[in-house]
């Protein structure tokens, strides 16, 4: 029987880390924010601000992640983040107050930005030169995952135990994972004396650009995908405040949360795929006019339904995979090896 290249097993904790960092830490816990309306008395506004100072301090901690990756080892970064995501969810649990819950906000932000997509991209990238579409569609996947399968669970807890037991909980899932983590993840395969999957192939593709894309073109690309974060990145995490706001259950809103998280895991995977095939340019057209759709439906969250609210969360989750795996996509296809981390970080 063949043996499976080591590579996979990077796949692995790659996947591991993002569902917790990017999952449960940042798409998944908008499960939550009903709950810290009805349960805490929290204002709309609040919620958003809350989930404002997560995304600050993820952007933040994306700016300086680069220099520690040059003085630690990706192994290190990425396990130190996993046990920071675990002490975020321990402080949900002991905040009282909206103050206490943006301080929490902000150590989730910062699990993310030091263990997130850029490390995620920067191991797959150095362990897979084969399948490397497939490989970052299954590790991005698993936010969605995350939340297909957390939403439920985490709506019982709440719902027969209450918010503080329901976040140490998760916080004991996570630091669980970090020692898996830890023991599963190698920086680079010369760690183990081997090589990337598909490098002894004499028809391997080439891996890199071969050289870096002008400074121009590159403050380009990166607004453009500020531009579409924007809109893919802050939607998901109000969908579950925007179906309370126009009277469905703690039911139909997990349904909702659910269906957005399976559509996401499903439209990161298919992206790696079409990108293998088809290219980025028209993979990256086609899921967001799909995202675009979806969006155009949530406007008429008040008159749609719950069937077309549905609809609605499975075309935006599965557009929506655009916003994070084509950006390590892209940043393959515009810097060499050495530019690479500082190009996706970008």
């Amino acid at each position: 029987m063949k043996k499976i290249h080591y590579s996979w097993f990077i796949c692995i904790g790659c996947t591991l880390l993002m569902f917790c960092t990017a999952g449960l830490g940042s798409t998944g816990f908008s499960t939550y924010l009903p709950y810290l309306i009805s349960i805490k008395g929290l204002a709309n506004v609040q919620i958003s601000i809350i989930v404002f100072v997560r995304s600050l301090f993820g952007v933040l901690s994306m700016l300086f992640v680069n220099s520690f990756l040059h003085k630690f080892e990706i192994r290190r970064v990425a396990t130190a983040a996993m046990l920071v995501c675990g002490a975020a969810f321990i402080a949900f649990g002991l905040a009282n107050s909206f103050a206490g819950y943006c301080v929490a906000a902000a150590i989730a932000g910062t699990a993310y930005g030091f263990g997130g997509m850029i490390p995620a991209s920067i191991l797959i990238s150095r362990w897979f030169n084969d399948h490397r579409g497939l490989a970052l569609g299954i590790v991005m996947a698993s936010t969605g995952v995350s939340t297909f399968i957390a939403s439920p669970i985490i709506t019982a807890l709440v719902e027969h135990l209450s918010l503080s037991p329901s976040f140490f909980l998760e916080a004991g899932f996570i630091f669980l994972a970090g020692i898996v983590v830890w023991v599963v993840l190698r920086s680079e395969p010369a760690c183990l004396h081997t090589v990337p999957l598909g490098a002894d192939k004499e028809d391997s593709e080439q891996v890199y650009a071969p050289k870096t894309a002008s400074k121009s073109l590159i403050f380009a690309m990166a607004f453009g995908w500020l531009l579409l974060g924007a809109a893919a990145n802050n939607l998901h995490s109000h969908l579950s405040v925007l179906y309370q706001s126009v009277g469905f259950n703690s039911s139909q809103i997990s349904t909702v949360i659910s269906l957005f998280g399976i559509s996401l895991a499903i439209g990161k995977c298919t992206y790696g795929q079409l990108s293998d095939k088809i290219g980025l340019f028209r993979s990256c057209s086609l899921l967001f006019l799909i995202s675009l759709v979806g969006t155009a439906l949530c406007c008429l969250a008040r008159i749609s339904g719950f069937p077309l609210a549905c609809l609605a969360s499975i075309m935006v989750g599965f557009g929506m995979a655009v916003a994070s795996v084509a950006t390590a996509t892209y940043a393959v296809e515009s810097a060499n090896e050495t530019d690479y981390p500082r190009v996706v970080s970008i």
